[in-house]
């Protein structure tokens, strides 16, 4: 099956994640119209979406452009404060925006079955705790990706987590474990990445996602659900 050409994309950072988002995005015959590094920014044109994996610095500036020229957000950006949430937010009641801390497939099925084990009846629910293991250049701890976990957790079953722990060592990129204890019994589910092209996989699945869609904060969650229900649907 041919795949239709798709929008046009902006990618803003030009680190290890944006070089492994715009490379990838052509690799899927994306239109790379625009880039920002620190030398900073070259565009062709305006892109139909763009996607930020710079950091918190830029992300006033990427905000202020995308709103002023009505274009769709992928944020990539995990340690963005309250403030640039709630701005962001803001943003979002005029043009699409999906939250997108962890890009990957894996850390979705993660999360899902994060749900199931939270779902189970009291008497079967057991205690739960979070760890996370980045490289020494992760710039904070814990991981958004771990506090998203834990707080996944907390919402749904009522207890919080009795530990969200950090390592800083080891290979890129990251592990994500969550480890569930009962009386006599321990389950741990961790999910690996061993390269950007996973997270750069899902940035260009978001953005084919959210070009024409409605304005309203989405999350990588609601991409992936919906994703896979139209694959599904495909099939049948």
């Amino acid at each position: 099956m041919r795949r239709e050409p798709g929008p046009s994309v902006g990618v803003i950072g030009g680190g290890r994640l944006g070089s492994a988002v715009a490379g990838h995005a052509r690799a899927e015959g994306l239109s790379v119209v625009l880039t920002c590094t620190r030398r900073g920014w070259r565009a062709e044109r305006t892109p139909d979406v763009v996607i930020d994996a710079s950091g918190p610095g830029a992300q006033d500036q990427v905000r202020a452009y995308c709103e002023r020229n009505r274009t769709p957000l992928i944020e990539c950006v995990s340690n963005l404060d309250d403030r640039q949430w709630d701005q962001l937010r803001v943003l979002a009641r005029t043009v699409p925006v999906v939250r997108a801390a962890n890009l990957s497939l894996g850390h979705y099925l993660q999360t899902r079955l994060l749900r199931e084990v939270a779902a189970l009846p009291e008497a079967f629910r057991p205690r739960a705790s979070v760890r996370e293991r980045h490289p020494v250049t992760k710039a904070h701890r814990p991981s958004a990706t771990a506090v998203e976990l834990g707080r996944t957790w907390s919402a749904l079953s009522g207890g919080d987590p009795d530990d969200v722990s950090s390592l800083r060592g080891g290979l890129a990129v990251s592990d994500h474990e969550v480890m569930w204890t009962w009386q006599a019994e321990t389950l741990s589910l961790c999910h690996s990445v061993g390269s950007l092209e996973a997270a750069a996989a899902g940035a260009t699945a978001a953005a084919r996602w959210v070009h024409g869609r409605k304005a309203g904060m989405e999350s990588m969650d609601a991409v992936y659900e919906d994703l896979l229900h139209h694959h599904a649907a495909e099939y049948q």
